[in-house]
């Protein structure tokens, strides 16, 4: 390791072989391109998906679908389980940025900001929110081991609202208040208006305030 004084400044520099060349704006291009292919094959499984049902996800029909090749496609989603993976982990990151983002946005860190913040990523129109059941349907009906990553994801929610003490059951409830309308809008089932809707997340988050708040006073009475 080379420790170099505080008052120096030093220009990051990547490191290439010698005889090698930055990659050629061409190379560039394609490897766009190659991540544009991708979101598409991933946007047109969970759009089908979302109108026929997790049993007609197949290669063949994601490939016409997406206007790709069955070939173009295997060759970013070598097999089935390989597409289903991909659309759980773009829902993991997508839905992982919008909470940072609404996150950020909360005035002050306390103990209701991480609730809140989940709230607010998930439940906020956004398009991917709202195919996010798609991929998970599928995902389940398939092989439920594709859904470890989201399982986990879960585990550490708990986690944090077992922090709460006497808050944890009603802060529960809350994480599965949310969960359930985002899976029934998802699945379409829901019969809610868009003022009903609002009146039921400006509800999830007073209660949130309601229950996070007593254990933030606790946790700030004790030695």
């Amino acid at each position: 390791m080379v420790i170099f004084p505080c008052d120096q400044t030093v220009q990051s520099v990547q490191y290439r072989p010698v005889g090698t060349l930055p990659d050629p704006p061409t190379m560039q291009a394609q490897t766009a391109q190659a991540v544009a292919v991708r979101d598409r094959i991933l946007d047109s499984a969970e759009q089908l998906v979302s109108d026929e049902g997790a049993r007609h996800l197949t290669l063949d029909a994601v490939a016409q679908a997406a206007g790709v090749s069955k070939g173009g496609l295997l060759y970013h989603f070598p097999s089935k389980d390989a597409l289903l993976a991909g659309m759980i982990e773009r829902h993991i990151d997508q839905l992982n940025a919008r909470c940072s983002v609404e996150r950020s946005r909360l005035p002050d860190a306390c103990a209701s900001t991480e609730l809140k913040s989940w709230i607010l990523g998930v439940l906020q129109p956004h398009r991917a929110r709202e195919e996010a059941g798609a991929a998970l349907l599928a995902a389940a009906a398939n092989n439920p081991a594709l859904l470890d990553g989201v399982r986990r994801r879960y585990a550490e929610h708990v986690a944090q609202l077992e922090a709460l003490g006497d808050g944890f059951a009603r802060a529960a409830v809350i994480l599965l208040a949310v969960d359930g309308l985002m899976f029934g809008e998802a699945w379409r089932v829901t019969p809610f208006t868009p003022a009903q809707r609002e009146r039921i997340l400006a509800e999830l988050l007073r209660l949130t305030d309601e229950v996070c708040g007593p254990a933030l006073a606790a946790a700030e009475t004790q030695p």
